[in-house]
């Protein structure tokens, strides 16, 4: 005797259909919120964003940890400016300025660039809460996430 369970042929036409609608439903939903998502820009980025990370500096053979943390203001014009803290391989450094510049793609991707030295790729929320981003310099391995901590502009 068989111990499975038998539903009758009606209540799985039924929970067919009322799948595929719920189905249809979210992606109806989801295509309608990515369809309406304004596309980004350097005004997505407007205002103070913090951040903290680590990583390792990388020199022949050699490699030494760093971690850092900041904050830093976008203009929402394609400008940067701000301060962070550093430590080098156990040697801290406080509160240095810096100024930079930033790029954003219609698609929400972007590069930013510290003092011309440090370079990165950026991936930003499209309501530009918050956004990620990668140092593409050879002898670095960093990543951080950043979020909004005020949208008020830089003076």
């Amino acid at each position: 005797m068989s111990n499975r369970i038998r539903f009758p042929r009606r209540s799985m036409i039924l929970a067919a259909a009322l799948l595929a609608g719920t189905t249809g439903a979210l992606v109806s939903s989801a295509t309608a919120s990515t369809a309406s998502a304004p596309p980004c820009g350097l005004s997505t980025l407007k205002g103070t964003y913090l951040f903290a990370g680590d990583g390792w500096s990388i020199s022949g053979t050699g490699t030494v940890p760093l971690a850092f943390a900041g904050s830093e203001q976008f203009d929402g014009a394609g400008h940067l400016k701000g301060v962070s803290s550093t430590n080098f391989n156990g040697t801290p450094s406080s509160h240095n300025t810096f100024t930079g510049t930033y790029s954003v793609a219609s698609d929400c991707s972007g590069t930013f660039n510290i003092g011309g030295t440090l370079h990165f790729d950026m991936y930003l929320d499209p309501n530009g809460d918050s956004f990620v981003y990668v140092q593409t310099d050879a002898g670095s391995v960093s990543a951080t996430t950043e979020h909004r901590a005020t949208r008020a502009s830089v003076r």
